[in-house]
């Protein structure tokens, strides 16, 4: 434990500063859009720059890593996205705008897959869940902090400071990142034989890869949808706007306590039914929020969508690591992570389809009602395929429950 914590704790900190940065964009909107004269498809566009940027450096990113090793390239996507955010703040249009969030997005991409990794590799097979969720938890409480910094004095006179905020943290984080992370390099004869397909596909691992990339992206998409529109959606349904902020923070605040609620119980009944019992419950708690009117209402089941739907995306970032033999495995979670990049793509994008084409709130929140049973169905199916040889022990048993 005195040898792990200090890994722990810098990928904790890795993981808020991405959250942090993911919502850097929407709380910094109301006052960046107009100040910089952008269109609302040019605003579309800027939002979804750093989500492509996800999807390509978490695509990337791991297989680099599995070469060369995760400490370089760790603190180097750490560095990258602390520097585009900079660069960010100093964006005087469109084009610089949308240049600078594409490449915070790429180094961005290239960090989680590792920190997921690593947090895995660093645990103990009675406690990887547990450790994953944790770690991976620091996402929603890094969200949760944009909001804080968006509403201090500094930040409501001018929308760069949230920006110079997310730069400078990574740039402080980085150092420590490469002080205290082990190399973490599969040995060469590893490296050598395993390129990205044969990571994925070989030794029968195509059916839970698909498993996988098509629960994370399904998860992904759900997610993201709820953080980019819930408050709009609340606001067209009369909440006032105060009220639909504090809902949204509710929902982060909800996330970060189920990630860890979730991973205690997998790391001690094992996987499988807590994910379905989970999704099941999110479906049921969405159908409720489609049709609740009252305040106090919706802020309790917003922040029981966060609990469930985190709680199962965070325990699906535990489960993956060990079906990907070492040599390969930041090549592997890289791919889950970018086929989730996908679904949060799609996610806002189908809501701006929805709302576009007419349909309330509620309808837009009931639309995602089959697409978390899918997603729960698919994430059950995954825990019947057994982990690679070697993989097995403590994590093996938890997988069935």
């Amino acid at each position: 434990m005195k040898r792990t914590w200090p890994v722990w704790l810098v990928c904790l900190l890795a993981a808020m500063i991405e959250g942090f940065d993911i919502q850097s964009m929407g709380v910094a909107a109301p006052r960046m859009l107009p100040a910089l004269h952008l269109t609302p498809g040019q605003a579309g566009w800027a939002f979804s720059a750093s989500l492509i940027g996800l999807m390509v450096g978490a695509s990337f990113g791991g297989v680099i890593a599995d070469r060369i090793g995760r400490r370089p390239v760790l603190t180097a996507s750490v560095a990258a996205f602390g520097v585009f955010s900079l660069i960010t703040a100093l964006a005087s249009g469109f084009e610089p705008l949308l240049a600078a969030r594409f490449l915070t997005g790429l180094g961005l991409g290239g960090a989680m897959p590792m920190l997921i990794a690593l947090a895995s590799e660093q645990a103990s097979p009675a406690r990887k869940a547990t450790m994953v969720a944790l770690v991976t938890g620091g996402m929603p409480l890094g969200g949760a902090m944009a909001g804080l910094v968006a509403r201090t004095p500094m930040s409501l006179d001018d929308w760069r400071t949230i920006f110079l905020v997310g730069g400078l943290a990574p740039l402080v984080i980085a150092p420590l990142l490469y002080r205290v992370l082990p190399v973490g390099r599969p040995d060469r004869a590893a490296r050598q034989s395993g390129d990205a397909a044969r990571a994925l596909f070989g030794a029968g691992r195509w059916p839970a890869t698909a498993c996988i990339w098509v629960s994370y992206a399904l998860a992904a998409l759900t997610l993201h949808l709820l953080l980019n529109w819930l408050p709009t959606l609340l606001v067209s349904r009369g909440l006032p706007p105060a009220s639909a902020f504090l809902v949204s923070a509710l929902f982060n605040l909800g996330g970060a306590s189920g990630g860890l609620a979730f991973g205690l119980v997998v790391d001690r009944l094992g996987a499988r039914w807590p994910l379905l019992a989970g999704f099941a419950g999110l479906a049921a708690t969405l159908v409720l929020l489609a049709g609740a009117s009252d305040e106090t209402t919706i802020a309790f089941l917003a922040f029981a969508a966060g609990f469930l739907l985190m709680g199962g995306q965070f325990t699906l970032y535990g489960l993956t690591p060990p079906y990907y033999p070492a040599a390969v495995r930041s090549t592997g979670v890289g791919a889950a992570v970018a086929a989730g990049r996908v679904g949060s793509i799609l996610g806002p994008l189908a809501a701006a389809e929805l709302i576009g084409g007419g349909a309330t709130g509620a309808a837009v929140v009931g639309a995602l009602v089959p697409v978390v049973v899918v997603a729960g169905a698919v994430a059950g199916l995954l825990t019947v395929f057994p982990l690679p040889e070697g993989e097995g022990g403590a994590q093996g048993e938890a997988l069935g429950g």
